[in-house]
């Protein structure tokens, strides 16, 4: 066991031991998943970059006019750059997996609670009438 229960190795059984060690916080495991995440965001925005020039640039059909009435200029998108700007059809799929889909990343990277908890802060003694 390589942690602060060392001290505490020859104290308490085993099995207790387990169970605190189950409670206690990897500092390397955390460490090597945030850079992991790093290198998923490098790998997302080359692969959006060679989207971009391979697919979407070539057949880019956007283009820009002027409102007369609203007197301003619009920009009008075509279907690839709104893929690729608005959804999530280009982006790899273990970015996707581990960082997009996973309720614990906030939790490892920021060190915040998920989203995804019901709050059970609320009052239980105050009744609420609907008439």
């Amino acid at each position: 066991m390589n942690s602060p229960l060392i001290l505490l190795e020859n104290k308490l059984p085993r099995e207790l031991l387990n169970i605190i060690q189950s409670y206690l916080i990897n500092d390397f495991v955390y460490k090597a998943l945030k850079e992991y995440y790093n290198y998923l965001y490098y790998k997302k925005e080359l692969y959006e970059d060679f989207v971009y020039t391979q697919y979407i640039e070539p057949n880019c059909n956007c283009h820009t006019y002027y409102n007369s009435r609203a007197q301003r200029w619009k920009y009008r998108e075509c279907s690839g750059c709104y893929y690729l700007e608005y959804t999530n059809k280009y982006i790899p799929k273990d970015f996707r997996v581990c960082i997009y889909d996973n309720p614990q990343y906030g939790k490892i990277v920021y060190g915040k609670e998920s989203n995804y908890k019901l709050s059970m802060d609320y009052d239980n003694e105050v009744d609420y009438h609907y008439d």
